[in-house]
């Protein structure tokens, strides 16, 4: 006499494949042997884990997805703003200014410039203290 056939719950399977659970940690959920899992899916959905997997985590992730569009967006729900900051960092690439952007792109010919100015006036200065007769 062989073992008893433990019983899969279908519905938590496809909850736990939305959860982006692979096959091992699923069979590991019903105390069963990876093989045997695989072999049961395969005879449940007509297809093999491998190639059914990745509609399953699709969906968890649109899921995963709308909900956090949602919250980030329900004025009333603590948080959101950093949420929406978040979203949009993540999704829309949005970040904050680096400051070196904030540099002319000429600026060592600006800083050049300025101290020549600087020095062309510390010229004339000298100049015209040289022609004044000095206190005795």
């Amino acid at each position: 006499m062989g073992r008893s056939r433990r019983e899969i719950n279908w519905d938590v399977v496809e909850k736990l494949l939305e959860s982006g659970c692979n096959g091992i940690e699923i069979a590991s959920k019903f105390g069963m042997d990876d093989n045997t899992f695989y072999r049961r899916f395969k005879q449940e959905y007509g297809k093999n884990f491998a190639d059914y997997k990745g509609q399953g985590q699709s969906k968890g992730l649109a899921d995963l997805r709308a909900m956090l569009q949602a919250k980030a967006l329900n004025n009333k729900a603590p948080g959101n703003s950093n949420l929406l900051i978040f979203l949009a960092r993540t999704r829309l690439g949005m970040r904050e200014p680096d400051p070196i952007s904030h540099i002319a792109a000429n600026q060592p010919q600006i800083d050049l410039s300025h101290y020549i100015m600087k020095l062309e006036h510390e010229i004339e200065e000298l100049k015209a203290n040289a022609n004044k007769p000095q206190a005795e």
